[in-house]
């Protein structure tokens, strides 16, 4: 019995053993190691592939959003453009308005002056005739009616302002 004789019993025996050995394992050892791998490497795959899905989405999700912004500074630029627009045709308006109501007041106060100016035209030939009255009647002691010597007066000032347009 040394270490390098073949023993062709404990050959067997250790096949033997070593067959229902690999029966027992195989049975119940590997078929289990097995699934339970394969049950692990189908939740990588697909944590993986869920993972790839949760990135795809957040990629399209960042591309709205971006999408979304974009449109929101065209809006707000739009806005900005129409309300400088807006603005801008107010101040025009205003300025026209202010413009047409400087015209309104300017036209006022000429009709006014010249109103003022008939009135102090009227007032002066008046008072004229009053004097010239007073002086004719001074002059010609009484010598004609009171109305003929207003109706003679008024008309040399009547033609007064012609004849001083003629000079």
């Amino acid at each position: 019995m040394g270490l390098m004789k073949i023993d062709p019993g404990l050959i067997i025996w250790t096949l033997l053993i070593f067959g229902v050995l690999l029966v027992i394992l195989g049975r119940f050892v590997w078929r289990p190691v097995l699934d339970a791998v394969r049950k692990r490497e189908e939740m990588i795959r697909e944590s993986v592939q869920q993972a790839e899905r949760m990135q795809a989405e957040a990629t399209a999700a960042m591309e709205e959003q971006k999408a979304a912004l974009e449109q929101q500074r065209r809006e707000m630029a739009e806005t900005i453009k129409r309300s400088k627009t807006d603005s801008e045709k107010l101040a025009a308006e205003a300025r026209e308005r202010a413009k047409r109501e400087a015209a309104e007041m300017v036209e006022q106060a000429r009709r006014q002056i010249d109103e003022e100016r008939k009135q102090a035209i009227q007032a002066v030939r008046t008072e004229a005739v009053e004097i010239a009255l007073a002086a004719a009647s001074h002059l010609l002691q009484k010598s004609l009616e009171e109305e003929s010597h207003r109706r003679i007066v008024g008309e040399f000032l009547d033609a007064l302002p012609e004849s001083l347009d003629r000079h």
